[in-house]
């Protein structure tokens, strides 16, 4: 077994500085200093600092009057400082650089008027001290779910933990910008360098080894996210704190081993896990030579079915057993036992040792899967693609049956969006793309994201050929209708939309005309639902035609006849009628005629004598005789007079009269004869 280390683990730089003066401070302080909190995330390196005289306290106040107090590499906020100078304290601070650096970003941010999101793990003491810098205006998000608890604000701050993992950070933080676009944003990314070149070689060391180990503390969050990390790409990966935690079973099969440690992980715990390694690798060898080798295929012969697995005799001094979720997927005895015989010949893997009934683990579907293994090249000939079914959800992704053999998805290539909930793919069928394929180390890693790409594509393009062609399509019938169109014709149409400004009315196969509200009724102030609705068949006046932009003007009006057109034929040029005075304009007055027709009278026709405004002669509601000067039919104007109007009913009295009395008719003809003369 060959044994990789990635090649950036263990102590990082702030680690190496907090222990250093961890350290230092045991030796000036006598063995009588303290560390508020543990000094980092390693059980091991917390108890060698105990041996020195090293302690852990949980609160200030613990701490005696004027000793010595080491502020722990994850920071801490600045009351705990205000309390430290209370009680007198010597402040001794191995707070990461990197930590630090978080901390005064997220207090400037704060100071600038932003509201701080703090991104990380909600409980993590270098969060909690981070935030504490911010202040109140400030929250942390640890996942995209978080981010509907932040409060709306117009500009957002944001600071990250200094172990996340980078690109977590960034899918949170591309999912906040969604949410709240409308904010501006000020981001600091305080992920140390060494993290970030630590999660890289763990992804560079999953994809070479069989099987990684993740040595560090399980409080620390750094090795936990080094563990995610790896486990993306490669499930068989385990997080222990001592290597004496490393089973047989993680070793199943692994002929490159890898190991990584978190940033809270001393040298000497990552040499002494080579060192170990190595020895149970010979233990392991020589426990295998003894008795099977694990990992053999040999025939086997069913010679008994019990309650739990089937019993079988492969020439060994013991006889074999398997499960039967081994003999078949998801097998079961209500399954397994109808289809197997006693005698039966069967081709089974040695998987494990004896168990403690003294029977030899063995596998019917490994078998079948190593075999299956060297049919994966024939099928990826022809395809990338291979149908699979989703077998169970596993850290990271979901395990796949491909033609027997065993693949793994990736919870990232699962969907085309992020995946909540990997147990709903368990037992599915689907199409997956073949991303990696090592038939020496047994890895087939597979995308059905990449095939939904590839089918979202697919039908991108179809729509938008489909839609082009109904574009071409409705434009050609489109053209047939307007050239079959005649301006001034009258035709029939349904009505397909009623907006506030008129109707849409399809006259033609994909062609529509507009009837303006103004062309709807020859009443002013109609409202187009009130007296139309879609589906409802209208006759139209084609009014106009524009070609080249394919528009119709359309009038229904036009089709009736004008109210005042008829109300204006009973009244005549010359014409005495009564009329009412309704309103007043700076150049005269409106008579109302009848219920259709309105005249003016000038201000100069409506006495005989110079007046200054309508008003000073006439009231509203007034009846006044006018005399109809002209009627403009075009433009709807009816002239009217009231000085005329009374000079004629002036002059008729005085030809009445005279008609009435003949000795003043001769006095006056005499008169006038005898001037003349």
């Amino acid at each position: 077994m060959k044994i990789i280390i990635a090649e950036h683990c263990g102590f990082c730089y702030g680690v190496k500085r907090a222990v250093k003066i961890a350290r230092d401070a045991a030796k000036e302080y006598n063995n009588t200093v303290a560390t508020l909190g543990e000094l980092i995330h390693n059980p091991r390196v917390i108890a060698d600092l105990k041996k020195i005289g090293v302690e852990c306290k949980a609160d200030v106040q613990e701490f005696a009057d004027g000793s010595a107090i080491i502020i722990r590499s994850h920071g801490v906020g600045p009351d705990i400082y205000a309390q430290a100078q209370t009680k007198n304290l010597q402040i001794i601070d191995a707070t990461c650089p990197h930590v630090l650096m978080a901390q005064k970003k997220a207090k400037e941010l704060a100071d600038a008027g932003y509201f701080v999101i703090i991104i990380g793990e909600k409980k993590h003491p270098e969060v909690q001290s981070i935030r504490a810098w911010a202040g109140e205006n400030s929250l942390v998000i640890e996942t995209t779910e978080d981010i509907a608890n932040i409060p709306y604000k117009d500009s957002y701050g944001v600071v990250c933990q200094t172990t996340f993992e980078a690109e977590k950070f960034e899918t949170i933080l591309t999912a906040l910008r969604n949410a709240r676009s409308d904010a501006s944003y000020r981001v600091e990314k305080t992920i140390c360098t060494a993290t970030a070149n630590r999660q890289d070689a763990a992804k560079q060391l999953a994809l070479e080894a069989d099987a990684v180990i993740v040595l560090g503390g399980y409080k620390s969050a750094n090795t936990r996210h080094l563990l995610e990390v790896v486990k993306e790409i490669n499930p068989r990966a385990y997080h222990v704190e001592s290597i004496e935690e490393v089973s047989p079973a993680m070793l199943e099969n692994v002929n490159i081993l890898g190991i990584t440690a978190g940033a809270s992980t001393p040298q000497e715990i990552i040499k002494e896990a080579m060192v170990n390694m190595e020895t149970m690798e010979s233990l392991l060898e020589e426990k295998e030579s003894v008795q099977l080798h694990i990992g053999m295929v040999v025939e086997a012969t069913v010679v008994a079915i019990t309650g739990e697995e089937v019993v079988v005799d492969f020439g060994y001094q013991s006889e074999g057993a398997v499960a039967f979720d081994q003999w078949a997927l998801g097998g079961t005895r209500e399954t397994v036992v109808p289809e197997v015989n006693v005698g039966d010949k069967v081709i089974l893997k040695v998987t494990g040792s004896e168990n403690q009934d003294g029977l030899v683990v063995m596998s019917k579907i490994k078998a079948v899967a190593d075999q299956a293994w060297t049919k994966i090249p024939e099928l990826l000939e022809t395809t990338k693609v291979l149908d699979v079914k989703g077998l169970k959800a596993v850290k990271g992704g979901l395990t796949v049956s491909v033609a027997n053999v065993t693949g793994f998805i990736p919870a990232s290539h699962l969907d085309l969006k992020r995946v909540e909930n990997i147990r709903d793919y368990e037992g599915k069928d689907m199409q997956a793309e073949v991303l990696e394929f090592n038939p020496e180390k047994k890895r087939l890693v597979l995308s059905r994201r990449e095939v939904l790409k590839r089918e979202r594509l697919a039908a991108s393009r179809a729509y938008r050929e489909e839609k082009a062609a109904k574009i071409a399509e409705r434009k050609e019938e489109e053209e047939k209708s307007l050239a079959s169109l005649v301006e001034g014709s009258t035709i029939k149409g349904v009505v397909k939309s009623v907006v506030d400004f008129g109707l849409f009315v399809e006259v033609a196969p994909y062609l529509q005309g507009l009837v303006h509200v103004s062309e709807l009724s020859w009443e002013k102030g109609v409202k187009p639902s009130e007296l139309y609705k879609v589906g409802q068949e209208v006759e139209v006046y084609v009014k106009g035609i524009d070609a080249e932009n394919a528009r119709v003007s359309l009038s229904i009006k036009h089709l009736q006849e004008d109210p005042w057109q008829a109300a204006v034929s009973t009244i005549h040029e010359g014409d005495i009628i009564t009329g009412k005075v309704v309103r007043f304009l700076p150049f005269g007055a409106i008579i109302h005629v009848n219920d259709k027709v309105e005249g003016m009278v000038h201000i100069s026709e409506i006495a005989a004598e110079r007046i200054e405004k309508p008003e000073d002669v006439l009231k509203l509601e007034e009846e006044v005789q006018v005399k109809v000067l002209n009627i403009d039919t075009k433009h709807k104007k009816v002239g009217l007079s009231i000085v005329k109007a009374k000079e004629d009913v002036e002059s008729k009295e005085v030809a009445q009269y005279i008609t009435t009395t003949p000795e003043l008719s001769q006095e006056l003809g005499e008169k006038l004869n005898s001037k003349e003369e």
